[in-house]
């Protein structure tokens, strides 16, 4: 489970992508704790998303958020395994030989096994043109939520009341967190959407956990992510996955209220 959750905080993929992404390892491997980690860590804390969150909210909160996804993530597949029966039967794959490309024999290659290699620089022109497009494809995808994110952290900054957010979002109350963790099912969009106007709120007192709540709970609360889990997982998975979430996340906020 930590594996799946460090996994998604490596893997750079939206939210759209990353639940199709854990459905299809949940079908891999038969573990249901693992892909919900995965689910869990990858749509808000990433290698790009990490960079943001220093550059928006400073190291010490950052390194706080990233740690608080990944052993939300972990503990919340540790539930999930223990309450849904840890792994599904998948049939194995036949054992093959040898893999060919069906042009000629010269064409076969070593079927999938041998010894595993952690570089591949082959064909390097190529992947250097794979990877800028792969760039390019990331910067399409995420420049719509930068705006938006942009414009409303602008709104956020000179509309809402500075009283307000002191009185309701520093964490000093349960009723205050219960209303981050609505707003952030509501508001469940890219981490890097999210990101300006949660700078705004900390700019006028928003507390380090309710922040972190904001970026993480929304993962538990949405029904984008909760109906495919539980279609392909079982219903029983959706609801530890959810409350999981929803507990470990507040638990959590509580003690970054004090210490941040």
């Amino acid at each position: 489970n930590f594996t799946g959750a460090t996994a998604g905080f490596l893997t750079p993929l939206c939210c759209c992508t990353a639940i199709p992404t854990a459905i299809e390892l949940y079908r891999t491997t038969g573990r249901r704790g693992p892909a919900c980690a995965f689910l869990i860590a990858t749509p808000w804390f990433n290698w790009y998303g990490l960079i943001a969150l220093v550059v928006f909210l400073g190291w010490p909160l950052a390194g706080a958020i990233a740690g608080s996804g990944v052993l939300i993530g972990a503990t919340t597949g540790l539930l999930v395994d223990l309450t849904t029966g840890g792994a599904a039967r998948i049939s194995a794959p036949e054992p093959a030989s040898t893999q060919s490309c069906g042009c000629a024999a010269e064409c076969e290659v070593p079927a999938p096994g041998g010894a595993e290699r952690w570089w591949d620089f082959s064909n390097p022109r190529d992947k250097l043109r794979q990877a800028l497009r792969t760039a390019l494809g990331l910067l399409r995808e995420l420049a719509p939520w930068i705006v938006a994110g942009a414009v409303l952290g602008a709104v956020v900054k000179d509309f809402v009341p500075q009283d307000w957010v002191l009185r309701y979002g520093t964490g000093a109350s349960l009723a205050g967190v219960a209303a981050v963790v609505a707003i952030a099912g509501l508001l469940y969009t890219d981490s890097l959407g999210s990101l300006p106007w949660i700078h705004a709120l900390r700019g006028k007192g928003l507390g380090a956990g309710n922040a972190m709540l904001l970026l993480v709970a929304g993962v538990g609360t949405n029904i984008a992510t909760l109906g495919p889990v539980g279609r392909r997982m079982g219903r029983r998975t959706a609801v530890v996955y959810g409350a999981g979430v929803v507990t470990i996340a507040v638990l959590l906020s509580l003690v970054l209220n004090r210490l941040l």
